[in-house]
């Protein structure tokens, strides 16, 4: 029997204050036969703790990038160094939790994988993760219908897009196919991996384990996206509808999708023509867009606010029952 081998990828921008555990971690894990982080010119000491972090280990090495060049780069230039039949990516704030990849290996028949996400305010919290019975445990295999469905968030609530899942990935279906991260993508690249994979005939499988742990940042790149960022993520999408052999319900899932995105462009865009002084014109676009109103109201009038759970997952026991249908 071949033993499966995981190379954990780690994309790192000034992340000096997280990136010691994240080596860590990775590297405690079975199956893993490298990990390889990607600095993108960290202006911190990123580079020097996360070398510190695994010296001695002849499984990590740490590259820089010459000059800031986002995540998916960063992640590309990762699979240019990785040899390992499947990788996983590992955001340089987070962590795997013990024994992740056995679980995941005994699923079979997959392209993806993802488990559960504990999202978390502190990484100390952890301890509190209530025991995972894992007996019987619960799997599902989504399609492209139901991902890009998914990856619909509301305004203020727990955020529960599967776009945030992060799966270990077959190496050679990326290879048989062409596809790496879509470096135009500076938001939303992890989903429109998974969405093209998913176009190509991927097999998505979910277990509702939890191995993957996420700190909840209100300065994340994801919580901060500019304009640009969401029209480069809505092309992105836009552009799977229109060059895949999809069916009509996967191309309407998109369009959905899309229009989602297109919904946050133009509440940007109105927020900024307000900063900026143009009342007149943020008056205007707010008349052809009145969806909009919906949620500046909602910004304008918030009410009671509520600190985040200190630990929370990101597929609850209801919310996997639906994946399952």
């Amino acid at each position: 029997m071949v033993v499966p081998t995981v190379g954990v990828i780690i994309a790192a921008y000034n992340a000096a204050s997280t990136i010691s555990r994240a080596v860590a971690s990775s590297l405690a894990q079975s199956l893993v036969s490298e990990v390889i982080v990607i600095d993108d010119c960290s202006s911190d000491d990123t580079v020097a703790l996360a070398e510190e972090a695994g010296r001695g280990d002849g499984r990590l090495t740490v590259i820089r990038q010459p000059f800031n060049q986002g995540p998916s780069a960063a992640r590309n230039r990762g699979l240019e160094q990785s040899k390992a039949p499947y990788f996983a990516i590992l955001d340089a704030d987070d962590i795997f939790l013990p024994d992740r990849f056995a679980h995941m290996f005994a699923q079979d028949g997959w392209d993806m994988c993802a488990d559960n996400i504990c999202f978390t305010t502190d990484i100390e919290n952890l301890g509190k993760l209530p025991a995972q019975d894992t007996a019987g445990e619960r799997t599902c295999t989504i399609d492209l219908e139901t991902f890009a469905d998914s990856n619909i968030g509301g305004r203020r609530t727990n955020r529960t897009e599967l776009g945030f899942l992060k799966p270990v990935v077959r190496r050679a279906f990326l290879d048989a196919h062409n596809l790496r991260y879509d470096e135009t993508c500076r938001l939303g690249e992890d989903f429109v991996l998974y969405a093209r994979m998913l176009a190509l005939g991927a097999r998505f499988t979910l277990i509702e384990h939890c191995g993957y742990a996420a700190l909840q940042r209100s300065d994340s790149l994801s919580s901060a996206h500019s304009i640009a960022h969401l029209r480069a993520m809505k092309e992105a999408s836009l552009a799977i509808a229109r060059d895949f052999d999809l069916t009509r319900k996967e191309r309407a899932a998109l369009a959905r999708h899309a229009q989602h995105l297109s919904e946050k462009i133009v509440y940007r865009e109105i927020l900024e023509l307000r900063r900026y002084g143009s009342l007149p014109r943020a008056l205007w676009k707010l008349a052809l867009h009145p969806a909009a109103v919906k949620a500046l109201l909602a910004d304008r009038f918030p009410g009671p606010q509520t600190a985040p759970p200190p630990l929370r997952l990101l597929m609850t026991g209801t919310h996997f029952a639906q994946l399952r249908g």
